[in-house]
Parts: structure tokens; sequence; C-alpha cells
């Protein structure tokens, strides 16, 4: 019969007692140096030894509980242990598995860990399907783009090919435009002569044809001057340059663009009809605005208009007739012929001038 000392198995219950439990790690119990060798000090040494494997298994787990995968191999020799070992490497495995499918791998399959592998397959195959079903609608999603960016820019151009370029982005950027008033503005209008004994003859196919033949390189006319096309009434045209943008050369390019259209009408070859234009060109303040809600029109108005209206009326065919301040802005750089003034109102009497050539 061995007799124990009580303190002895004070500290065995001690220690089994906090694994039971789980309060705190167990510490290695310590034994005297001149404590006998005897069976005693072997269960010591076996418990002692099991309390260090287990402090070790508890830092494996509490780790795997965390998240942390890589740390050092157990070295108990427990089944338990080799248990846990194995599923730590399972488990590094199947998160190499995720990073792969989060990388857009979708093939990645695990043939382990039972339910979970099938549960964790059938995710995979839904996330596959899932990314498919988003890129399908990614490329759908540029396609729309692709096109809405096309009907944009047509929409644009078909607003600058009816509103000026600043009217156009104050639309844009504040949904609205302002009048404004323009102090310095040349003013260009024409109208084909004798257009409707001319054209009652004509077949409206053919009418239309002639005028947006004509019409189209009045425009590119005037862009190349810097002028900008107001509108078109019936044959008359009306443009302007000096306005919404200010432009110093505003008599030059209204000029210059007359010349030309002029030119044009002299040397086009092959039209249906021979026609001839009269132009009427005057100088001074013009008020602009968009006109309108459901279809915008951007209009001019003031005596300004009027007065290069009554220009082109008392011009003569195939001339340009300028009026007086329109002259007196560019005498020196053109040659013109005087011309007998006209009366308007209030007895008021404009000289004019046939403009013929720079």
């Amino acid at each position: 019969m061995i007799t124990v000392q009580e303190e002895i198995i004070d500290k065995i219950t001690g220690s089994i007692y906090h694994v039971l439990n789980g309060k705190k790690r167990p510490v290695p119990l310590e034994l005297p140096d001149d404590y006998p060798d005897n069976e005693i000090r072997q269960v010591i040494t076996y418990i002692n030894r099991f309390i260090s494997e287990y402090n070790e298994f508890a830092g494996f787990m509490s780790s795997m509980a965390r998240g942390e995968l890589d740390f050092s191999e157990l070295n108990s020799k427990m089944e338990v242990a080799q248990s846990f070992k194995h599923l730590r490497s399972n488990l590094k495995h199947l998160t190499w598995k995720t990073q792969r499918i989060a990388d857009g791998d979708f093939s990645q399959a695990v043939d382990f860990m039972g339910d979970f592998s099938t549960a964790f397959n059938n995710m995979t195959q839904q996330l596959k399907a899932a990314f498919k079903k988003i890129e399908s609608q990614n490329e759908e999603l540029k396609k729309a783009h692709k096109i809405i960016s096309i009907e944009k820019a047509k929409s644009e151009q078909l607003l600058l090919n009816t509103l000026p370029l600043k009217v156009v982005e104050d639309l844009k950027q504040y949904g609205k435009t302002e009048p404004q008033v323009f102090e310095d503005v040349t003013v260009y209008f024409s109208d084909i002569v004798d257009f409707t004994s001319s054209s009652s003859n004509v077949e409206p196919k053919i009418l239309i044809s002639e005028l947006n033949e004509i019409f189209t390189a009045f425009d590119e006319i005037m862009t190349e001057n810097h002028c900008e096309r107001i509108k078109t009434i019936g044959d008359a045209y009306l443009a302007v340059c000096g306005m919404p943008a200010p432009d110093p050369d505003h008599a030059r390019n209204i000029q210059n663009a007359a010349l030309e259209i002029r030119n044009y009408f002299l040397n086009r070859q092959n039209a249906a009809i021979d026609w001839e234009i009269r132009i009427g060109i005057h100088t001074g303040k013009v008020v602009g605005g968009v006109v309108g809600i459901k279809k915008y029109i951007y209009d001019v108005f003031g005596e300004t208009i009027n007065t290069a209206s009554r220009m082109e009326s008392n011009s003569e065919p195939m001339k340009i007739n300028v009026s007086e301040i329109t002259h007196r802005i560019t005498r020196d750089d053109y040659h013109y012929i005087e011309r007998e003034p006209f009366e308007v109102k209030g007895n008021c009497h404009i000289k004019m001038y046939f403009l013929e050539r720079l």
C-alpha cells in the first residue's frame, strides 16, 4: 500500500479540475528534487506530459478559431490531435481553393469533409452561373451605353444644326438660356429672285432638292467664315456674325460669306433651274434668344434685322446691298459702288452700297 501525500493529490486534482472546467490552462506539477523515484514521480511525469500537450493543443485550437492556419505542427501523438492536424490541412486546402475562386477560377472543387464538400461545390457552381450572368449583363450594358452615346451625339448634333453652340451649352448646363442684347452684329439676309413664279412649274421633289443643295452650301460657307445661320423661311436665308459669341471681324466675315455665296451661284453647274440671288447686309444691335418650349427655335429681333431685310429687298439680282454702317466699318477693305439712298419711316434716308469685291 503506497502512502501519498495529501499535498500532491491536491495538485493533481487541481490540474484535472482546470482541464475539465476550462477556467485556465493548467501548469506542470512540481516535486521536490529529493522526492523518491517511485510510482508517484512516474504518475506526475505522465500528468505533466499531458498538461504540456493539452496546453499546446489548446493554443492550436485557439489559433484555428481565429482563422490562423499557419502555426507550428502539434507534437502530440494523441488521436484527437492527429484529427485536428488533418482538419487544419483540409482548411488550408479549402482556403487555397477559395482564393482561386475569388480570382475567377470557378473550376475549383473539393472532395473531402463530406456534406460540406457538396455544399461548397454547389456554391461554386452557383457563383460561376451568377458571374456568367453578370458578365452577360455587363456586355448588354456596354452595348446599351454605346447606343445611348451614339444617340446622344446625334441629338447634340441635331441641336447644333438648329441652335448656336453657346445656346446648346447653356441648355445642357443650366436647362435654359436667357435672351441677350448684342451690340455689334452684322446681319445677312437673302432670297432667290422670282422664286415664287419660278418654282410654280417645278415638281415639289425637285424644288426641295434644289433648296436643300443651295442651303447646305450656304451653311458650309457661313461656318467657314465664322458666321451663324439663324433660320430659313421658304427661299429666304438669315445669318449673323458677332452673336452669340462676339467677333470683332463680324462685318468682314459676313461680307466674305456673301461674296462666296454669289460666286457659288455664278459657278453652279447642272442646276435644275438657273437661280439668281439678292443679298442685303446691315450692322447694329440685335436681340437673340430661344423661342418656344416644346420646339426650340433660336431667333433674332430688332431694327437691325428689319434694316437688313430692307437692304435685301432694295438690292438687285446677283448683287450684295450693304448699308452705310457696314460700309463705314470695312470701306478700306472692299470695293463698293455707292447707290442712291432709300427712304425709311420718318423721312429718314439710308445710304446703300453695292459690295463688288475685295
